[in-house]
């Protein structure tokens, strides 16, 4: 009698020979509907704009020339878009916090603000958000930075390179 568990995880377990094949499986489906969009395409041409690539062909008699108010709209916006920094609020969540422990949250938060110079962050990803309709961060805890004791590091991620699975999934959470 077998008392195998069926599995319910998207990949085989670690060692199986079939890892590969279904990592691969996934990245196809990913792209297959990527490419069904139409967004490689959308994300390309709107890249070109805004390098004011606006012809696709080369014009042997005349110069094709243009001002490019794609890119310069895109770059106020930006700069509009983070001119500032944020402002931080705590919430109290539970009526035994204290005004002090709340303080020094806020303080924390407004530290890492700084010190992990989020704002060129912010300006990458308000950038992609700007050129590509949409904006994704990869935040991840590296144990690797300050100096071995590690620290929360914020990678702004093209749409090129991130992709949902199941792709038809309207919770990504």
């Amino acid at each position: 009698m077998s008392t195998l568990k069926k599995s319910f995880e998207l990949l085989p377990p670690e060692g199986n020979h079939d890892v590969g094949k279904k990592v691969f499986w996934v990245l196809g489906e990913v792209l297959k509907y990527k490419d069904s969009q139409g967004l490689p395409k959308k994300w390309v041409k709107s890249y070109d704009l805004c390098r004011n690539k606006h012809w696709k062909q080369k014009h042997t008699t005349k110069p094709l020339v243009s001002a490019n108010l794609i890119g310069t709209h895109r770059r106020r916006t930006v700069n509009m878009l983070t001119n500032n920094n944020p402002t931080f609020n705590v919430a109290r969540f539970s009526p035994d916090v204290s005004e002090e422990q709340l303080e020094m949250v806020l303080h924390a938060q407004e530290n890492w603000w700084i010190e992990q110079e989020q704002q060129s962050i912010l300006e990458d990803s308000v950038l992609n958000g700007e050129t590509y309709g949409c904006a994704i961060e990869k935040v991840v805890f590296n144990p690797e930075l300050e100096y071995g004791i590690g620290e929360v590091e914020t990678e702004v991620l093209e749409p090129f390179h991130f992709g949902l699975y199941p792709v038809l999934q309207k919770d990504v959470q």
